[in-house]
């Protein structure tokens, strides 16, 4: 059953925006009289569909269970190389990721050039991997952090965790404490120095004997914390 999103719920009925409308009517080839799932203002819905001059109406029929991990994921991702940061965003979405935080580090090879046009093009996958894999609220890319700017941002979460390749025996699962708001911190393709991990208020973990990409790394950690949590059932 094909996921949409609307801005909000009028007698009933949530119009799709233009760009969904024709994707649900022209690329899936919905027809009018189908079921399918719509989420508003972070509550989710079944629905009818409906069409009124080329635009995709959805009919509310009742409320459905949210489908949101109940732990908030927090990532802070070191700007990669190259298109790394679509997958990223990309697979965070699907995970469950409650906001994906670009930031520079020392050891970043790649500077965001034009910054504000990645973002809203980061935006935008994963407002559409959150369509696809069915959540029911779109997670934000907030504008890039620097190091004393993610110091500051890490003190308001629950617990900080960050996945460092030199960290002595501590895993995920010793150091967990059942928190619901967690920072994930995640290095770019040269990791972190040291000082950059002496100045951040988290916790230093390992994710194994293996050394992991950049790319990689986050994905893991995340899917670890949240069966940790028990968030997949």
């Amino acid at each position: 059953m094909p996921d949409f999103f609307a801005e909000e719920i009028i007698n009933q009925t949530a119009a799709l925006t233009k760009e969904d409308s024709h994707h649900a009517l022209r690329v899936l080839r919905l027809a009018p009289g189908q079921t399918i799932r719509v989420s508003v203002n972070a509550r989710r819905y079944e629905a009818t569909l409906e069409v009124d001059n080329q635009t995709a109406i959805a009919r509310i029929t009742k409320e459905i269970p949210s489908s949101e991990a109940r732990t908030r994921i927090t990532l802070y991702q070191g700007w990669p190389k190259g298109d790394k940061m679509d997958q990223i965003v990309r697979q965070a979405t699907e995970l469950g990721v409650h906001a994906v935080v670009p930031c520079l580090f020392a050891r970043c090879v790649a500077r965001p050039e034009q910054a504000h046009k990645r973002l809203e093009r980061l935006n935008k996958i994963a407002r559409e991997a959150a369509m696809q894999s069915g959540r029911t609220m779109i997670p934000v890319v907030e504008d890039v952090l620097d190091v004393d700017g993610l110091r500051k941002r890490l003190a308001l979460h629950e617990q900080a965790l960050v996945p460092y390749e030199l960290a002595q025996g501590a895993t995920i699962n010793s150091v967990y404490e059942g928190a619901r708001d967690i920072a994930l911190v995640i290095g770019p393709e040269g990791g972190f120095t040291e000082e950059e991990i002496q100045q951040l208020p988290a916790r230093a973990v390992t994710l194994g004997p293996r050394i992991l990409r950049t790319e990689t790394a986050g994905i893991a950690a995340i899917a670890m914390i949240l069966a940790l949590a028990n968030d997949f059932t």
